[in-house]
């Protein structure tokens, strides 16, 4: 993840974390096994504040994870220049239950990395 945000620097890197949840469903915890980059589909100027997942990658990583005994436990992605704390866009798009992490990155490197997740009941 943070070779990712180095490189897409100034502008928004993603991805999708793979793994598999606790066998208590109460619990909320996730592992993460792997990461898988995925192209930021945004361009231009918003390309430093915005990103998007290509939706077929996203269903070609699933085809790929399909019977292997891992899931999607979430997704990453970068904040150039910004804090690692989510936007009210970013907030508004997370899937319940799953995890999202944030890496703040400058021309100077990775400064912080925060996982959020939102509330099942919101």
């Amino acid at each position: 993840m943070e070779v990712a945000a180095k490189v897409a620097y100034p502008g928004e890197c993603c991805g999708i974390l793979l793994g598999k949840t606790a066998e208590s469903s109460d619990s909320g915890e996730i592992e993460v096994l792997e990461t898988r980059e995925a192209p930021n589909l945004i361009q231009g100027t918003r390309k430093s504040t915005h990103f998007k997942v290509d939706p077929l990658f996203l269903y070609q990583v699933e085809c790929e994870i399909e019977g292997v005994g891992l899931e999607i436990v979430g997704f990453y992605h970068s904040h150039p220049d910004c804090a690692a704390i989510p936007s009210n866009e970013d907030f508004e798009y997370m899937v319940p239950g799953l995890a999202y992490v944030i890496l703040s990155i400058t021309k100077d490197g990775v400064k912080d990395i925060r996982t959020y997740k939102k509330d099942m009941n919101y």
